[in-house]
């Protein structure tokens, strides 16, 4: 039976995973969880995803990814096939580092999103390699006490689940990560639902697959800055300003490649939405090719 199509929602959070091939190890030494976390700072950047929770484990990751108008897959294989040709380069072998297909489990935010980071957190508890989160120095948990710098790492908008004030938000994530997981729950964020390929209550997810098959729309440019506003947690009126940040450009920027790439408008179009000049968006993006490239 064939499988399933993934379902690919801008904005939707993830519960990803990657294991090595024939569950061998992915990781041998600091130096390849280094050489891996740089390349998906790098992914991040070239994809426009965002990264809300990770653990590297020895044979296998876990990451709670946000997408953005780009399908998971791309950056997926960018990040997989970057890496596996790092680490055979390092350690002097050929052939395959990663099973063939990656796992990407959508995840309904209102009711899974928290656990999927405790799920994520408590790997290694699970696994018996600790027996704390805080113990284990390859997840993102220490950033969430702040106890460690964020990096690649996008906590705030989590965090934010827990309590508005930082302090309150801490100690709340504290205590949610003392309580016991319920066995059901952490089936379906390991394994999905019985879609297999999302998590939510009945009504979503009954919204999402019934939308899920009718033929996709050309992206507009409403929709590309509409998506990439939610990504980022801005109104698109910061991004129409008359002063602005060097963060606000860079999304102009990602923004008028995306919508010249999908054909929803040109870069006058996105410029004069944004109150800019045509040859100030195309330095922006000349600026922000030559740093991903």
């Amino acid at each position: 039976m064939a499988r399933k199509p993934r379902i690919h929602v801008a904005g939707g959070f993830y519960h990803v995973i990657l294991r090595g091939n024939a569950r061998q190890n992915i990781f041998l030494n600091k130096d390849d969880r280094n050489i891996w976390q740089s390349i998906v700072r790098q992914t991040l950047e070239n994809y426009d995803h965002r990264l809300h929770a990770f653990c590297w484990m020895t044979n296998h990751v876990h990451m709670a990814m946000q997408a953005g108008i780009e399908p998971l897959g791309k950056a997926m294989s960018f990040l997989a096939s970057q890496y596996a040709r790092r680490f055979n380069l390092r350690h002097h072998r050929s052939g395959h580092l990663f099973e063939r297909r990656y796992r990407a489990i959508l995840v309904q935010e209102e009711a899974y999103l928290k656990e999927l980071v405790r799920y994520i957190h408590m790997n290694p508890v699970r696994a018996g390699m600790v027996d704390a989160p805080s113990k284990y120095q390859w997840s993102s948990h220490n950033i969430y006490l702040d106890q460690q710098k964020r990096g690649l790492l996008s906590n705030k908008y989590v965090l934010e689940l827990f309590g508005t004030a930082r302090r309150l938000a801490v100690h709340n994530y504290r205590l949610f990560m003392d309580e016991s997981e319920s066995s059901p729950t952490l089936k379906k964020l390991r394994e999905g639902g019985a879609d297999k390929r999302a998590v939510g209550n009945d009504k979503w997810l009954e919204n999402l697959l019934s939308e899920e098959y009718t033929p996709p729309c050309k992206k507009t440019l409403d929709d590309i800055v509409s998506a990439s506003c939610h990504l980022h947690g801005i109104e698109e009126a910061c991004l129409a300003a008359p002063r602005g940040s060097h963060r606000y450009s860079e999304i102009r920027a990602r923004i008028a490649i995306k919508a010249t790439e999908a054909g929803a408008a040109s870069i006058s179009q996105v410029a004069r939405r944004f109150n800019r000049s045509p040859s100030a968006l195309s330095q922006s993006i000349k600026h922000l090719r030559t740093r991903i490239n």
